[in-house]
This record gives C-alpha cells, structure tokens and sequence, in this order.
C-alpha cells in the first residue's frame, strides 16, 4: 500500500506543473581552464579579459542540470548531472558562475517531452567545440523553455568562428585539447544520459523510477497533456 502510495505521489508530482512564481531555469556556466606550471593555477583557457574566454554551460531545470557533450556510436550527447557538477565528467571545467534565464510553468514531463525533441538532434558525435558545443545546446533548451537566449560571452569563441581564433596563440593552441577533453569525458560513466533511445519515451522522472508514471485524467477519462 505504501508502495503504491508513493507510486501515485511520483506520478502526480511528475505531471503536475509549477505554482507560484512557477519554476527557475538556471544557466550554470563552467570556465573550461587549464592549470599554469609555475603556480598549479587554474586560467580560462581562451582570452575572458577580451570577452573570448572558453566556457563550458549546462541549463538547470528541477533539479538536475542537462547538458551536451560527445558520445559515441550515434548516441544521443544529451546528458544530465547534478547542479553544479559537471567537474565530476569533465575535469577541465571549474564552476564560474550561474544565471537565472526566467520561470516556467510546464510539468517535468512536458519539460521531458522537449528534451526527448532535442536529445533527437544533438547527436553526440556530431559535437564540435566551435559548430556544435555545449553552448548552442543550452541555448536552444533555453529557448525553447523561456524564450531567452544565453548571454553572448558563453559561446562567442564559437560565434566567432575558429579562423579567428587562430590569430590569438594561446586560444588556438588549446582548441584541439579541450576538444580531446571532452570527447574522454564522454566515456566517462557519472554522467547519466537524459535520453537512452527515443523510442523508450521521457527520462524518468527524479527518484530513479525509469517507468513513465501513468497520466492523471479528469472524470470523464481524458488527460491534459496531448502530445
């Protein structure tokens, strides 16, 4: 009974939207560094001082933060760890800071539904640190959740383009580093990917319940979420 309780409790938190102010999505943002020989100092790779440092960003939502990365074999590169945590897959990202994008008003299986769209499309060997990072990933889940893009200095190496970068010696020469590094943290097995095949449906909800929980319908038998 008590089972089935809690079964029940899962299924209306997962499909029951936000109150109040509803929920924050959060940009969190990582420097992608390096470590000086002199002092064992963590830098930003890239060039901040001129608005062209390196950043790594994930969009956190309900409390796990997803984000995109390398994956072999035309597997999604979709994946989520807990906030603020992605130096736990990715040793070269040190957390720098967060910013809120705005609220939202869906359910976690909305939120679900347009990450099952985007886990689709971000396959992760198709990752390229400069055409398709970790940035323009968040920034299409931004807008897609609150309509916002993510502010410019995140991606602007990107945006910039890589010809560019090459008259700046430092950018340049650890391009093809951070780029190694994330294709290895892409084998690493702490991060859980968000989408396992497409077909399956959602992500499971928080709590590690990988069955999809049954919708709550009206009296007459009908569901609000028709997808």
């Amino acid at each position: 009974e008590r089972r089935a309780m809690r079964e029940a409790e899962i299924a209306q938190n997962y499909y029951k939207r936000p109150e109040g102010k509803g929920e924050p999505v959060v940009l969190n943002i990582y420097d992608l560094h390096h470590v000086r020989k002199k002092d064992g100092r963590k830098y930003n790779s890239g060039l901040p001082q001129v608005g062209l440092g390196f950043y790594h960003s994930g969009l956190e939502i309900f409390g796990r933060e997803v984000s995109f990365g390398y994956a072999a074999e035309g597997a999604t590169g979709v994946f989520e760890v807990p906030p603020r945590c992605a130096s736990g897959v990715m040793p070269r990202v040190t957390y720098k800071e967060s910013v809120v994008m705005g609220y939202i008003f869906r359910s976690r299986y909305e939120v679900d539904h347009v990450l099952r769209k985007l886990a689709a499309r971000f396959r992760g060997d198709a990752y390229h640190l400069v055409e398709v990072n970790c940035n323009h990933f968040a920034n299409e889940l931004s807008l897609s959740l609150v309509g916002k893009k993510i502010p410019s200095f995140v991606n602007r190496p990107a945006n910039v383009g890589r010809n560019v970068l090459k008259f700046f010696a430092g950018p340049a020469k650890v391009v093809e580093k951070i780029a190694q590094g994330v294709r290895k943290a892409g084998q690493v097995q702490g991060a859980r990917a968000v989408i396992r095949t497409v077909d399956n449906g959602p992500t499971a909800p928080l709590g590690g319940h990988r069955a999809l929980p049954a919708r709550p319908k009206d009296e007459a038998g009908r569901s609000e979420y028709n997808f």
